[in-house]
Formats: structure tokens, C-alpha cells, sequence
């Protein structure tokens, strides 16, 4: 009660600043070119007026259906990227416990025995043991509000660790997307290659027969010419296996699985639903719906929170320690409540000297605040392009996939004539050879654009970001946000 009553006062002071500690903290400013966005209607390339985000759960549905859907769940079981930016996000919420643990008084129980060798008068040495047990506090005002911002930094690096996983996670599947895309393309490719191989294999049988029966529409340089050409499609072949079997390869390495298990399973059915409407929002929505522009905005959040903490040295470090000890020669006698001997300390420390370092420290997390306060702003601005350039592709696309129909279309009339007007003996086989190649070049068109139409989708529904699997919660961003 003694030592109560004679550090009491400077108690007092000390507890009334920690009521009332103050934060260095600068306030957010939004970037001028987020704002503008933020305030934006619609997208140049869609004038979209839809507000919200749109719905677009599991939309690798409508690209390779439940082939690529059953793909996607084994990545996010499997995946060794995934994993891995779990276990990034993990360590940052540990970091953040850390940080919160700093603020709070720290607690420590002791306990002692010791053994003491005394010389006697004559010449001998006697023993005696002491016993000492007790409890020591420590507590860290923080009246400047350093701790405080240090939790805060360490809160919103958590956040964003989290909302990586969920950015790992899309990138993760679109990727899958994008080699399912290509590996179905090359399968299509590859039965094209064969059927065109079939059909150059035909017409050389036929000129070769002709000729041989020596018909006069047949020579042996229209059965050359024929046979080149049948070489020339066989030829495609292997390459296209190879690469198929590459893909296929890349697959399994993504999946984190053992080579050779996905071209166990592969169909690489498309599952391109026409007419597709685009599931664009505001770019507001964009904003809030994209995990990296968030990311974005939260690293630089916590380094403002930086910057407070890095002020906040600057300033006095007042303390508060407490201890409540026992001794005794027995161990009886540890607990024995007139054998206690407790203490009250406050200690206040006053930087004087430091070199510069402080200041520079401080300019140093400024600086890097400014420097992350410009990346949210490109984060922000990339985004909205990424969007646009997906819609004005994916409109492209598809003008461009109704007149390469109509062209298949007259490609197979084309060849038909052709290839009955050569068993009429009618027209030369270079003639037969030009429509099949037309045909063959007008299909190779039509599956190059699914697969580009494919990626363009992909692409889309990356830029727009958002929650796709319903599964990733991230914690609520802080309430200082920038606004």
C-alpha cells in the first residue's frame, strides 16, 4: 500500500494517458484517379448500367462444363501453389496475434532455489538453501499510439494475405481454364487433322484408280500432286499429338498429381453457351469485387499505420512493472504472506539521440506509403482496362465467329460441287485439292476462335474478380478505408 500511495500520483498520470493515448496515424487520402472510378457509371465498352456485383460462381461451368468443374475441385484440393499461399496467409495471422499480444501487459510467474556455501571461523563451510517464488507484470503504455498502429499495419497485411489466397485461387483456376481451353482446341485440331487426312487420302485413291484405268481426266501428275498433299496433312499429326500430350502433362503438373492422369479422363468437350451475355457491373463494384485492388488498398493502409508507429518513437516510452515475491529457507515458508515483498516501477524514456534514424525512418515510411498509395491507383486503373480490352475482344469475337460460319459453310457447298464434279470427270484434281484445303483452313478458323472466344471469356471473369466458389471469407476490411 506504501508504494501505492508513493508512486500514486505518477500512476494516475500514467493510466490517464493510456485512456486517452492519442494515434500519429496520417489520415487516408484517396488517389484522384480512384475517385474517378469510383464514381463511374458504366464501362466505355459496354455501357453497363447493371449496379452490384454480377453472379458469376463457378462460370468455368459454361466453358468445359463438368469435366473442367471436377478439374477445378481437385486444384483447390491439391494445388501446391494454393497451399502455399494458405500457408503465407496463415503466418501473416500469427504476425497480427503478435503484434495484438505486444499491447497487452505481460505476465510471468519465477521460482528459485538456491544453495549458499558460507565459510565458518574455523576453516569449515556450512550450507543453506533459499527458496523464491513470485509473479512479475510489465506493461507498455503506449501512449502515442505505436503498439496500436503496429497491430493495425499487422491486422490489414493479414486481411490482404487472406484476399491473396482468394487472388491465387482465381489466377490458379483461370490458368486451369486456359490449358483445359487449349488442350480441348488441340484435341479438335487434331481430329480435324485426321479427317482431313481421310479426305486427302480419298481423292489420291481415286486419282490413282483413274489413272491406273486410264482415264483421261487422271494423269500421273494429278496422282503426285494428290498423293503431296496427303503426305503434307499426315505430317501435321505428330505435332499436334505432341503438343497435346504436353498440355495434357502441364495439367497434371498444376494439379499437383502424378503425370498421366489427366489424359486418362480427357473428353475436352466445349461447353460455349451462345448467345453470352457479359456479367459486367460498375466499375465501382469492380473496385470492391477484385481481391488485388483491395490488396491494393489495405498494404497501403497498414503503411500508414506504419508511419504512426514509426512517429510514435519519437516520442516518450512510459512503463509500468509490478512484482509480488516470497522467500523463505523452507519451502514452507515461500507462501507465507509475511515473507512477500512487492514492488510498483514506472520508467519513462526520452529519445535524445539517435543519429537521424528516427526521422529517417519515418521519411523512409512515408515514402513507401506514397509509393503504395500510386500502386493502388495503377492497381485500380489496371483493372478497369483489364475489363475493357475483355469486352471489346469478346464483341470482336463474336462478329467475327458469324461470318466465319457462313464461310464454313460455303467452303463444305464448295467442296461437295467439287468433289462430284471431279468423279464427272468435269474439273482438274487441283480444283478438288483447293476446296478441301478452303474447307480444312475454314474449320482450323472456327476452332481457333471457340478457343480464343474460350480465353476471352476466361479473361473477363478474371478482370471482373469477385468471390467465384462461395468458399473465401475474407475478415471485413478495416474501418479507416480510403473514402
Amino acid at each position: 500500500m506504501e508504494s501505492m500511495q508513493k508512486f500514486g500520483p505518477f500512476a494516475g498520470l500514467v493510466l490517464s494517458a493510456v485512456a486517452s493515448g492519442c494515434s500519429l496515424t496520417p489520415k487516408p487520402e484517396m488517389p484522384g484517379l480512384v475517385g474517378e472510378i469510383r464514381s463511374s457509371e458504366s464501362f466505355y465498352q459496354s455501357g453497363s448500367t447493371i449496379s452490384g456485383s454480377p453472379d458469376m460462381q463457378a462460370w468455368w461451368l459454361d466453358v468445359g462444363g463438368a469435366e473442367l468443374d471436377e478439374l477445378v475441385s481437385v486444384l483447390r484440393r491439391d494445388s501446391l501453389t494454393l497451399r502455399e499461399a494458405r500457408l503465407q496467409a496463415d503466418q501473416a495471422r500469427e504476425a497480427a496475434r503478435i503484434a495484438r499480444g505486444q499491447r497487452l501487459p505481460s505476465a510471468a510467474a519465477i521460482g528459485e532455489i538456491a544453495s549458499n556455501r558460507t565459510p565458518g571461523l574455523a576453516g569449515d563451510f556450512s550450507w543453506s538453501e533459499a527458496y523464491t517464488a513470485g509473479l512479475l507484470v510489465d506493461f507498455n503504455t503506449d501512449v502515442f499510439g505505436g503498439r496500436r498502429a503496429a497491430e493495425r499495419s499487422a491486422e490489414l497485411n493479414a486481411i490482404a494475405s487472406e484476399l491473396a489466397v482468394q487472388a491465387s485461387e482465381q489466377r490458379e483456376i483461370a490458368i486451369l481454364a486456359r490449358g483445359w481451353v487449349s488442350a480441348a482446341t488441340l484435341q479438335r485440331r487434331l481430329d480435324l487433322a485426321r479427317r482431313t487426312a481421310d479426305s486427302f487420302r480419298a481423292t489420291y485413291e481415286l486419282t490413282e484408280q483413274r489413272y491406273e484405268a486410264g482415264s483421261a481426266s487422271a494423269s500421273a501428275s494429278d496422282v503426285q500432286i494428290a498423293l503431296q498433299n496427303l503426305e503434307s496433312a499426315l505430317v501435321e499429326i505428330p505435332q499436334i499429338e505432341a503438343d497435346l500430350s504436353r498440355q495434357w502433362l502441364a495439367i497434371d503438373e498444376q494439379l499437383g498429381r502424378v503425370p498421366g492422369e489427366t489424359e486418362k479422363t480427357f473428353t475436352g468437350v466445349f461447353a460455349l453457351s451462345e448467345p453470352f451475355e457479359a456479367p459486367v457491373g460498375r466499375p465501382a463494384a469492380l473496385l470492391s469485387g477484385r481481391p488485388d485492388v483491395a490488396i491494393a488498398e489495405l498494404r497501403y493502409l497498414a503503411a500508414l499505420e506504419d508511419v504512426g508507429a514509426a512517429r510514435a518513437l519519437l516520442y516518450p516510452a512510459i512503463s509500468l512493472g509490478a512484482s509480488l515475491t516470497f522467500r523463505g529457507d523452507t519451502p514452507d515458508e515461500v507462501f507465507d504472506w509475511d515473507r512477500h515483498v512487492a514492488s510498483l516501477a514506472n520508467s519513462l524514456t526520452v529519445p535524445i539521440f539517435q543519429g537521424g534514424r528516427l526521422k529517417a525512418q519515418i521519411r523512409l515510411e512515408e515514402a513507401q506509403a506514397e509509393e503504395l498509395a500510386s500502386a493502388f491507383a495503377r492497381t485500380a486503373l489496371g483493372a478497369v482496362v483489364d475489363v475493357e480490352i475483355a469486352l471489346a475482344e469478346l464483341a470482336g469475337l463474336q462478329e467475327q465467329k458469324v461470318r466465319l460460319e457462313a464461310a464454313l459453310e460455303t467452303a463444305k457447298l464448295s467442296n461437295e460441287l467439287a468433289q462430284g464434279r471431279y468423279r464427272q470427270g468435269l474439273i482438274s484434281i487441283l480444283a478438288v485439292l483447293e476446296t478441301q484445303r478452303s474447307l480444312n483452313a475454314a474449320e482450323q478458323n472456327i476452332i481457333l476462335t471457340d478457343q480464343a472466344t474460350a480465353n476471352a471469356r476466361i479473361d473477363l471473369f478474371l478482370s471482373l474478380g469477385g468471390d467465384w466458389t462461395g468458399a473465401v471469407s475474407a475478415s471485413e476490411p478495416v474501418n479507416n478505408s480510403v473514402s
